[in-house]
C-alpha cells in the first residue's frame, strides 16, 4: 500500500548532507584499504576455502560484521532489501523463521516438511529447516550470500543459493566487546562477547545476546500491545591449536519467548472473516486476539558443533560434526479478529545430526581438488490442534506429522589451471536420500458450539497416511574463469542442483501425502568482477538463465468435501532469467558510494493442476502456465552512502541507504489480492567515537519515512486475505565498547 508520493532519492541526499545515514550492503565500505584509501578486500569461504571475494567465480555478496553493527542489522531478514535478487519474508514476528527466495527460487511455506531451496549454513553446518534459520547477527564475522545452485559443495536443497554465516572465532587474546541498543517499541538489545586464553594451546570465548521488544500491534479487544519479542542466546567456544592441528567446539542455546504470529486479515463484505472496523484498515497496526487465545510463541533451540582441521601430506583435512534441535510451542489466532473463528495450537520438535569430512589437496602447482563425504539425518514431529468454529460452531481439526530424512553423499570439485590466466572448475555430487513419513488428520466436535483443543474425535473421520521412499540424485558444475589482469576476472559456468523429494505433512485426504519427486534446476551464469582505479572502483556483474524440471509447489486445494489441503506437487517447469549489478566507489578518502541493480523474469512454463469449481462443486483442470513465480519482483535496487570524517577527537561515521523493490506476487495463482506493491525504504545511522578509545555511540532509524507496505499476502477464498505487514519506522540509540 502506497502513501502520498515521496521523492525518496531527494530525501536521501538531503539526509546524507545532514550526516544522517546507514550503510548499503552491496560491498565492503567504510573499511578502506590502508595502502590506497580504496576498497578493502573481503576474504570468503564460499567454495570451502579461503579466497578473496573478487576471485570467486560465482555471484556472491559478502557483508562484514562491522557493517552489520554500524547499520544496526538485527537478523538476516533485515538484509533482504539490500542484496540483489534476494527476498526474505515471514508471516511471523519470530525473527528465527522465514521463507527465502533467491532469483525466483524459493518455497512458500516454513513448515519443516516443505524443505528448503536456500540453505542457511552456520559455521559450516546446514540448518535443516526454515523455522530455525534466522539468526541474531551480533558477534558475526561475515555473512556470505551465494546466488545460484551450490549443490556440489553444499548438497541438496541449495538450488536457489546459500546464506553462509560465519561467527567470530576465539582469538586466544584477552579481550571482548559490549553493545547496548535502545529504541522505540521498548526495543532493548544487550550483547556481549569475551575472549580469554586458558593455556598456551587452549582458548575460550563466551557470547551473550539479548533482544526484546514490544509488539508493533495492539489488540482490538483491550488495546494492549501484542506480538512481543524476547530472545536470549548463549554461545560458548573452546579452541585448541597444536602444530598442524586445531579443533573448535561451539555450543549454543537460544531461548525465545515471543508473542504469537502477527498476520492481519484483509477482508471485505461477504467474506467469512469480515469484521467492520477490524479487517478493512490493516495499517492501523491493530489485530484481534480472542479472549481465550494465549499470545505465545515459545522456542528453545540447542546446537553443538565440533570442527577439526589437520594439515597432512595428503592435504588439509576438515571434519565437522554437529547436532541441532529445537522445540516450538505456538498459539495462533488465525482469523486475526476478536471473534473465535479460527485458532491453532502447534507443537513442533526437531533434531538433526550431520557429519562432513573433506580434504583439500594440492595435486600439483596447477591442480587443486576438494574431496568429501557427508551424512545428514533429521527427524521432526508436529502435533497441531485447530479450532474451526468459523466454519461450524464446535468443529475442530487435530493433525499430526512425523518425518525422518536421511542423506548420504560424496562430492568432488576440481580446480585446474589451464594457462596462467585460465582456470577450469568441475564438480560433482552424488546423494542417496531416504524419507519416512506418517501424517494424520481428523475432525472433532464440541456440542457446546465452541471447540477446544482436546475435543473427542468424530468416529470415522480419522485419516492416517504413511510412506517410505528413496531417491538417488546427481548434481554437477563445470565452468571457466579467466584473469584478464590481476584485478579483472571473467567467468562462466553451467550447473545442476536438486531439491530432495519427500512427503506432504498437512493432509486433507490420504492421497495428499504423496510422495512428490525431487526437483532439478539447471543454471547458466556468466559475469565479470573488476577492481579498477587502484581499488577505488569495484564493479561486479552476473547474468543468469535457470530452468526448472519437476518444480515443487505447495498447493492450496479445496476439495468438494470442503477439506482444504496444503499438499506439495511437482508443478512442471519454470524459467527464470536476469542479472545483478553491484558497484562500489571511493571517489575521495573517507567517502564510499555503493549501488546495486537487479532484474528478474521468473515464470511458470508448465503448471497443470485442479481447482474447485464453485458452479459444479467439483474439481476442474486449471493451468498456471505464464504466471510469475512467487516472491519474484522484476526489479530491485539499492543506493548507499558512507562518509567517515574526523570530528573533534574522534571519527564520525554517517551512512544512508535507499532501497527499491518492485511489485511481486506471493502465490502461484497471481490473484490481484496476492500482489504486493512496490516498496521504497530509507534507513539511516550515525556513529561517533574517540580515536583509539574503544567505544562508540550512535543513533539509527529504519524505514525512516514510515513506509506502509506488505511483506506477504495469502488469499483464503471466500474467507479473507492473510497478510504480513512490513515493520513501521524504528529508531533508537546504541553504545559499543571493545577492549
Amino acid at each position: 500500500m502506497k502513501t502520498a508520493p515521496k521523492n525518496y532519492l531527494s530525501y536521501l541526499l538531503a539526509g546524507t548532507c545532514m550526516a544522517v545515514s546507514a550503510p548499503a550492503f552491496a560491498q565492503e565500505q567504510g573499511a578502506q584499504g590502508s595502502a590506497t584509501g580504496g576498497l578493502k578486500e573481503i576474504v570468503v569461504t564460499a567454495q570451502k576455502q579461503a579466497q578473496s571475494q573478487q576471485d570467486v567465480p560465482i555471484s556472491v555478496t559478502a557483508v562484514t560484521g562491522e557493517m552489520l553493527q554500524e547499520a544496526q542489522v538485527n537478523n538476516i531478514a533485515d538484509m533482504s532489501n539490500s542484496i540483489p535478487n534476494v527476498q526474505i519474508n515471514t508471516f511471523s514476528n519470530s525473527p528465527d523463521s522465514a521463507v527465502f527466495t533467491i532469483r525466483g527460487v524459493g518455497v512458500n511455506d516454513a513448515d519443516p516438511y516443505v524443505g528448503t531451496t536456500v540453505s542457511v549454513v552456520v559455521d559450516g553446518v546446514v540448518v535443516g529447516v526454515n523455522t530455525a534459520a534466522l539468526l541474531s547477527l551480533f558477534d558475526i564475522d561475515r555473512v556470505e550470500v551465494l546466488r545460484g545452485p551450490q549443490g556440489t559443495l553444499f548438497g541438496a536443497n541449495t538450488t536457489g543459493g546459500v546464506i553462509n554465516v560465519v561467527t567470530k572465532q576465539p582469538t586466544g587474546v584477552m579481550g571482548g566487546e559490549f553493545e547496548a541498543v535502545y529504541g522505540n517499541y521498548n526495543h532493548l538489545e544487550l550483547n556481549a562477547a569475551l575472549n580469554f586464553p586458558i593455556t598456551d594451546n587452549l582458548s575460550g570465548k563466551i557470547s551473550m545476546l539479548h533482544n526484546s521488544m514490544d509488539g508493533y500491534f495492539r489488540n482490538y479487544a483491550d488495546n494492549r500491545r501484542i506480538g512481543e519479542r524476547n530472545i536470549t542466546t548463549l554461545r560458548g567456544y573452546l579452541k585448541y591449536e597444536q602444530g598442524d592441528y586445531d579443533a573448535t567446539l561451539i555450543g549454543q542455546y537460544v531461548r525465545s519467548r515471543n508473542g504469537s504470529q502477527t498476520g492481519v486479515i484483509v477482508a471485505g463484505p461477504g467474506e467469512l472473516f469480515y469484521v467492520p472496523g477490524q479487517t478493512d484498515n490493516p495499517f492501523d497496526f491493530k489485530r484481534g486476539l480472542s479472549y481465550d487465545q494465549p499470545d505465545a510463541n515459545d522456542r528453545d533451540s540447542y546446537a553443538v558443533t565440533f570442527t577439526q582441521n589437520l594439515t597432512t601430506g595428503i592435504g588439509d583435512l576438515t571434519s565437522i560434526t554437529a547436532y541441532r534441535e529445537y522445540d516450538n510451542d505456538l498459539y495462533s489466532d488465525d482469523d486475526a479478529t476478536t471473534n473465535v473463528w479460527l485458532q491453532t495450537h502447534r507443537r513442533i520438535k526437531h533434531h538433526q545430526f550431520s557429519q562432513e569430512l573433506r580434504d583439500l589437496v594440492d595435486l600439483s602447482d596447477t591442480t587443486r581438488l576438494i574431496l568429501g563425504g557427508y551424512y545428514f539425518r533429521q527427524h521432526y514431529t508436529l502435533d497441531q490442534q485447530g479450532k474451526l468454529d468459523g466454519f461450524l460452531p464446535g468443529l475442530g481439526q487435530p493433525q499430526t506429522q512425523e518425518q525422518t530424512n536421511w542423506s548420504l553423499s560424496g562430492f568432488a570439485q576440481l580446480y585446474q589451471d589451464i594457462t596462467d590466466n585460465l582456470r577450469l572448475q568441475a564438480g560433482i555430487r552424488y546423494s542417496h536420500e531416504k524419507t519416512e513419513a506418517t501424517s494424520t488428520t481428523a475432525n472433532t466436535f464440541n456440542a457446546s458450539g465452541q471447540s477446544t483443543f482436546n475435543d473427542p474425535v468424530i468416529p470415522g473421520s480419522l485419516i492416517v497416511a504413511s510412506g517410505k521412499k528413496s531417491w538417488d540424485n546427481v548434481g554437477w558444475k563445470v565452468g571457466l574463469d579467466y584473469k584478464v589482469n590481476p584485478d579483472v576476472m571473467l567467468y562462466g559456468y553451467y550447473a545442476r542442483g536438486f531439491k530432495s523429494g519427500g512427503f506432504t505433512g498437512r493432509i486433507a485426504i490420504a492421497q495428499d501425502i504423496g510422495p512428490y519427486n525431487p526437483e532439478t534446476l539447471d543454471t547458466i551464469e556468466a559475469g565479470f568482477k573488476a577492481d579498477l582505479l587502484d581499488r577505488h572502483l569495484r564493479v561486479n556483474l552476473a547474468a543468469f538463465y535457470n530452468w526448472y524440471s519437476d518444480m515443487q509447489v505447495v498447493q492450496n486445494i479445496t476439495y468438494p468435501s470442503g477439506a482444504n489441503s496444503a499438499s506439495i506437487a511437482n508443478a512442471g517447469s519454470a524459467r527464470t532469467k536476469g542479472f545483478e549489478l553491484e558497484v562500489s566507489a571511493v571517489p575521495v578518502y573517507g567517502l564510499t558510494l555503493t549501488g546495486s541493480l537487479a532484474y528478474l523474469d521468473a515464470k511458470y512454463k508448465e503448471y497443470d493442476t485442479q481447482v474447485l469449481d464453485p458452479a459444479t462443486g467439483g474439481l476442474v483442470p486449471a493451468s498456471y502456465a505464464g504466471n510469475s513465480l512467487m516472491n519474484s519482483p522484476k526489479w530491485n535496487a539499492a543506493f548507499g552512502v558512507n562518509w567517515k570524517q574526523p570530528v573533534g577527537s574522534g571519527t564520525l561515521s554517517t551512512n544512508a541507504q535507499y532501497s527499491y523493490t518492485s511489485s511481486k506476487f506471493t502465490s502461484y495463482t497471481n490473484l490481484p489480492v496476492e500482489r504486493v506493491g512496490p516498496v521504497e525504504l530509507v534507513n539511516a545511522s550515525m556513529n561517533w567515537g574517540p580515536d583509539d578509545a574503544g567505544w562508540k555511540i550512535g543513533a539509527f532509524a529504519r524505514n525512516l519515512f514510515n513506509e506502509k507496505y506488505f511483506n506477504q499476502k495469502l488469499s483464503l477464498a471466500g474467507i479473507g486475505t492473510l497478510a504480513s505487514l512490513g515493520a513501521p519506522r524504528e529508531y533508537g540509540v546504541n553504545f559499543r565498547y571493545s577492549f
